[in-house]
């Protein structure tokens, strides 16, 4: 069948039956699938594809992970399903837990944004949740999914990770993004599928627009690590002018400067004062004694 006109032409009057069939039919298909590209028919609203992540916290500024949250957006007017749920999974790519916030089917408004958080993510960040289910969310390393009936139609990556999990929208993307300290968020500020550059680590904006104070690592406070101590204490120089505490060896603490007196390394010293242990000066005092009084007799 020979379909004539545009798309989305109807039927002109005096055209044979068959065409003006045909043209029905046609427009008819295409109307069809058009509403299922675009997603809506009249008044219909989208479904989970409509959503978004938009932002996540960790854990509280003081470490705390219970306090962590998760903000989703509506792009355009949509509803949720109970078999919408949003899944952790760890740095290579196990699903680690999963959360379903909505008991029933419910539709927002486009530009909404819903925030799932613990009672503790509550207190910490002086905000209310629509949900308080949030899967457990790894620190250092982990991955974010929002997924509905096995399809998941978003995901996002902080840290070293080895086995990426991709959603519906991006599957050739492996990148990862900075993740956020406690107190902080990771928020989404593009939409160009490339995890890196889309989000960013900034001060938390909970059911409102990504607008935080971005975060800067160089100016994370972290201070420099201290001085390793030598165990070794400044003394005064020696009355010779001999060095002070440099100028000997130290093992454990003490000098190791008598094993300079003895080619064996110290093996005929019984001390650490530089004495033999066969008694020698007072065998040389004695003789020196018998020496003067053999002079004066």
């Amino acid at each position: 069948m020979r379909i004539v006109g545009g798309f989305g032409q109807a039927p002109q009057p005096g055209q044979d039956s068959d065409v003006r069939g045909g043209l029905l039919l046609g427009w008819g298909v295409r109307r069809v699938v058009l509403a299922i590209v675009l997603g809506w028919a009249g008044p219909a609203v989208a479904g989970p594809s409509g959503f978004r992540l938009s932002e996540l916290a960790t854990a509280s500024a003081t470490g705390d992970p219970a306090a962590r949250y998760v903000e989703l957006e509506a792009t355009v007017e949509g509803c949720v399903f109970p078999s919408t749920e949003v899944v952790a999974y760890s740095a290579t790519g196990v699903a680690m837990g999963r959360a379903s916030p909505f008991a029933a089917t419910t539709c927002f408004a486009a530009g909404t944004y819903l925030l799932l958080a613990t009672p503790a993510a509550q207190t910490a960040f002086m905000t209310a949740a629509d949900a308080a289910l949030v899967p457990a969310l790894p620190g250092a390393a982990g991955q974010l999914c929002l997924v509905s009936s096995t399809t998941r139609y978003d995901c996002v990556r902080w840290g070293a990770i080895a086995t990426p999990v991709h959603d519906l929208f991006a599957p050739g993307d492996d990148t990862s993004a900075l993740p956020p300290p406690g107190g902080l968020a990771l928020a989404r500020v593009a939409d160009d599928g490339v995890i890196a550059t889309d989000w960013r680590v900034e001060t938390p904006t909970p059911r409102g627009p990504n607008d935080g104070t971005p975060w800067d690592p160089a100016d994370a406070g972290t201070d420099a690590p201290p001085a390793i101590d030598a165990g070794v204490d400044a003394r005064p120089p020696r009355p010779d002018g001999g060095g002070g505490a440099t100028d000997a060896a130290v093992i454990d603490g003490e000098p190791q400067s008598f094993l300079d007196l003895d080619p064996g390394g110290g093996a005929a010293c019984g001390c650490r004062t530089g004495v033999d242990g066969g008694g020698a000066l007072p065998l040389a005092l004695a003789a020196l004694l018998l020496g003067r009084r053999r002079r004066r007799g």
